[in-house]
């Protein structure tokens, strides 16, 4: 039996795996329906897979069957936890490659307009969210109440990119190893560390009515730190660890473990200090690159599975997470239109 915070979970029953299975066959059939679709009319596959996940949701099929949805997405965290792990296990695994496809001589090349572009992505969205949170009626601001860090909130989840979806992009436009695929790969990774630091900003203003500077010098000072190392130092670390696995266990299994384990650990370390776990993943995937493993046939096996399975399920739950419902008013609607548009 498991615990957790002290006290005993019971176990999960054949029942909650069977909807676990169940939820991986009609979420994975649906994203790839949906990123096949999205294909044909021109827009990137990850379009189809967040609406995928938004139809499966409760706005539409939660509407239109209800207790077929209820069977099928029961309001049960640990149920709710099971896809959500294996949907950032795979996001994982997709940031990883990415980070192995990043040139870093071609991003000291382009220093300037990386650096120029990545303050515009910050700068402009920031000043037009505050503009905005400071515009949006007062019914907006929820149980804090003060307008300031309302409109900071919104102008840091404005300036916020998704590293997640720009790599998947990327990734479908074959543009990820090309002079801009760089640069915006570059501009994107720079501009989700800062916007995450800053939203660690906000929600500490929200929950403790100040920022706890400690945490957040952790955060930055560990990430500098961690990056470093493991730019630096990872592919070394990594060669000797093909060496040894070599002289024990070289086949195929034992270099696929070596490259996971590697991800995932840096990218708990990340996770720890309180950056996104995905940047931490970025940086094994650079640190790869430069390793005897970059760009080896283990690196391109878990490149496939993790584009054909793992990516599709994540975005089409996060998709699943999104409820349409909420735009019940008008205020509302309008509000999120305004938001939508300044974005």
């Amino acid at each position: 039996m498991l615990v957790g915070a002290g006290v005993p979970l019971p176990p999960l029953g054949d029942h909650e795996l069977l909807v676990f299975w169940c939820q991986l066959v009609v979420l994975l059939l649906a994203a790839r329906a949906g990123g096949y679709v999205a294909r044909r009319v021109g827009q990137p596959r990850v379009v189809g897979e967040l609406l995928a996940g938004v139809v499966l949701g409760p706005s539409v099929f939660g509407e239109v069957w209800v207790e077929g949805w209820e069977w099928l997405f029961p309001p049960d965290e640990r149920q709710a936890g099971l896809l959500l792990g294996l949907a950032w296990f795979g996001i994982v695994l997709l940031l990883m490659t990415t980070g192995a496809e990043l040139d870093l001589e071609t991003v000291r090349d382009a220093g300037r307009p990386t650096i120029l572009t990545t303050v515009g992505s910050l700068v402009v969205p920031l000043g037009v969210g505050l503009a905005v949170g400071a515009w949006l009626p007062a019914s907006f601001l929820g149980d804090d109440g003060r307008r300031w860090v309302f409109a900071l909130f919104v102008g840091v989840a404005l300036a916020i990119s998704s590293l997640p979806v720009a790599a998947r992009i990327l990734g479908d436009l074959g543009l990820l190893r090309r002079p801009v695929g760089q640069l915006v790969l570059t501009v994107a990774t720079l501009n989700d560390i800062v916007g995450w630091l800053l939203l660690g900003v906000v929600v500490s203003l929200v929950e403790g009515g100040s920022v706890s500077f400690g945490d957040l010098a952790i955060a930055v000072v560990g990430m500098i730190v961690i990056g470093v190392l493991v730019i630096a130092l990872g592919s070394r670390f990594l060669d000797r660890a093909v060496v040894e696995v070599e002289r024990r266990d070289g086949g195929p299994a034992a270099m696929t473990s070596v490259i996971v384990l590697f991800t995932v650990a840096i990218g708990a370390a990340t996770h720890a200090i309180g950056v996104e776990v995905v940047i931490g993943a970025f940086f094994a995937g650079i640190a790869l690159r430069r390793s005897r493993l970059g760009g080896g046939d283990d690196l391109h096996h878990i490149e496939v599975i993790s584009n054909a399975v793992f990516a599709p399920l994540f975005f089409a739950v996060a998709g699943l997470r999104v409820d349409l419902r909420a735009l019940d008013g008008r205020a509302v609607l309008v509000g999120t239109l305004v938001i939508v548009g300044a974005a």
